[in-house]
């Protein structure tokens, strides 16, 4: 699609690797989609969930129908991520329009084979964690140690489609770094935006949020221990992930817990507005949307020391940091209900991460690259 601004007369495709269930990522390629004046992102499978785009009016659309032998593509994202990259590889870029620039969101979209004339920058999140910087992680699980030989060679898929990649934006610094140590390529800083306007402070009704998927790298069990056998309230909102069994047990047992389950936008915002303050164990996360949206409510936020959001918090003023067991979140919550932040207003903290910063620095950027390109292939 033909965009305004600096793009204009460019035509542009978005790209995301697929939908599981609304989140951060979503979030984010509507909103790049929104900047660039995509009305469509393309992913691999229809969304599942299949509720519609939470986050906007961008539609997500199944490049299947497109591939060759799409029953037999189908059977095979069964498998997981193991088909993914092939299946992206397999997608001819003139199903999709032929455009001039194409943006693509996750890793495994990054295999698309563009024309010599085509812009193809990759919005990255991080390179696969369970590849790279997460591998030891599950080294003890049976399941772990008999995945091993996959996912070396998934690594190894991974780095093969990396070249096709003319730029890449990088979500935070955590990630820039990463894609220099993983991949030796340069990137741009891009933060993720957040729609400022959206959010606001209606007081405190005295319970403590969570907002986030019921994941083990959401750190989300340890949060719901810190809480365990105390008075303090704590309101989770997330769809269910890979640690939802756990966390359902510990919430079931729970006298002061409260599950929503996922929510839409609207009542993220109210539970932000009224909430005392955020809950973020995120593991060594890459950026962390949360904490910018709970500064941005007027919240303090009580973040895990690692990744983007020990950089964007100051402990004791915008919020405070924790070691992310149970036992260092619960002493965080104490010292909060004890001492409380410096930056009774952490409003301004948020204002970098605006959508007009987003959308400028975006559209900006594409257009540099591509009149580089232009100027390479004439």
């Amino acid at each position: 699609m033909t965009t305004g601004g600096p793009l204009a007369e460019v035509d542009v495709a978005v790209a995301h690797w697929h939908v599981r269930s609304w989140g951060g990522a979503e979030y984010l390629v509507t909103r790049l989609a929104e900047a660039l004046g995509a009305d469509t992102v393309h992913t691999l499978g229809a969304p599942d969930p299949d509720e519609p785009n939470p986050y906007g009016d961008v539609a997500f659309r199944d490049v299947t129908p497109t591939l060759s032998y799409p029953w037999g593509r189908r059977l095979q994202r069964r498998a997981g991520r193991v088909f993914e990259y092939a299946q992206w590889e397999d997608l001819d870029l003139r199903d999709l329009g032929d455009p001039d620039v194409l943006v693509t969101s996750g890793a495994t979209t990054r295999a698309v084979i563009t024309p010599d004339d085509t812009l193809h920058c990759n919005y990255c999140h991080s390179p696969p964690r369970w590849y790279y910087d997460l591998y030891h992680d599950r080294k003890n699980s049976i399941a772990g140690t008999l995945a091993r030989p996959l996912v070396r060679y998934l690594r190894t898929r991974d780095m093969t489609v990396d070249p096709r990649v003319d730029h890449y934006f990088a979500n935070s610094p955590v990630i820039e770094r990463r894609l220099w140590k993983y991949y030796k390529r340069e990137s741009e800083v891009l933060y993720p935006p957040v729609d400022l306007s959206s959010y606001r402070n209606d007081g405190d009704d005295g319970y403590y949020l969570h907002l986030g998927r019921l994941d083990g790298e959401k750190g989300v069990v340890e949060v719901l221990d810190a809480f365990t056998d105390t008075d303090y309230r704590l309101v989770l909102a997330g769809g269910e992930g890979d640690a939802a069994g756990t966390a359902c047990e510990r919430i079931d047992r729970a006298h002061n817990v409260d599950y929503r389950g996922f929510v839409d936008e609207r009542e993220k915002y109210d539970l932000l507005a009224n909430c005392r303050a955020v809950v973020f164990n995120g593991r060594n996360e890459d950026f962390g949307i949360v904490p910018i949206e709970a500064n941005a409510s007027g919240k303090p936020v009580l973040a895990r020391a690692e990744g983007f959001p020990a950089v964007f918090v100051d402990d004791g003023e915008n919020g405070l940091t924790h070691d992310g067991t149970a036992d260092g979140i619960r002493d965080a919550v104490e010292r909060f209900e004890r001492d409380g932040v410096d930056d009774d207003d952490p409003t301004a903290r948020a204002e970098p991460f605006g959508l007009d910063s987003f959308a400028d620095q975006l559209t900006e950027s594409i257009a540099d690259r591509y009149r580089e390109l232009m100027a390479y292939v004439e």
